[in-house]
């Protein structure tokens, strides 16, 4: 497995999968899936990009990865407002200290977007219609333009020497941040 970026998969396999089996997050993809699962995931989400998003748009900044974060936080904090849940506290986010692992956090973040889209169209048609202006968070970034620009920059980035080893740093720190919120939330 030679190819760089087959080898930043396989390195935060583990981690993403065990992101997918947390039940807080597990639970959206159920048909019997529940406004009260909604709310408790997109609590999850804010309270994670609260911590993390003024940080990391501020460093992002001085690198050349600026353009490839989309911010979240303000998506979050309308379906929740329109859920009639209160915003939670920001979560401590520690992000990595070089540009190769700040890309690694994006990568993680952009990529959940593509799920976001499957899950967005999931959840509207379990919840029904008018429950989709809660779903803003899910629903904001379709298409797959941006993940190709970001793939093309990550995929040149990666034949950088211990570059996977850094970016492979960033996206386990999303997913490992995300997995330990879902915890100490209690079961969905």
């Amino acid at each position: 497995m030679t190819d760089p970026l087959s080898r930043l998969r396989a390195r935060t396999s583990v981690l993403h999968r065990q992101l997918e089996t947390c039940a807080a997050f597990s639970r959206l993809t159920r048909d019997d899936v529940s406004p009260a699962d909604v709310t408790k995931a997109l609590s999850i989400f804010h309270a994670f990009y609260h911590g993390l998003e003024d940080e990391l748009m501020r460093r992002l900044a001085a690198t050349p990865f600026a353009h490839l974060y989309r911010p979240r936080r303000a998506l979050l904090a309308v379906d929740l407002a329109t859920l009639g849940a209160p915003l939670p506290v920001a979560a401590e986010v520690c992000l990595p200290a070089s540009a190769a692992g700040l890309l690694g956090v994006v990568y993680a973040v952009e990529g959940s977007a593509l799920g976001g889209q499957v899950l967005g169209g999931h959840l509207c048609r379990c919840l029904g219609e008018d429950f989709a202006g809660s779903l803003a968070y899910f629903n904001a970034f379709a298409g797959g333009t941006h993940w190709q620009l970001l793939l093309r920059v990550l995929t040149d980035t990666l034949h950088e020497e211990n570059a996977v080893d850094s970016v492979g740093d960033g996206a386990s720190l999303v997913f490992s941040s995300l997995i330990g919120l879902a915890a100490e939330t209690g079961p969905a």
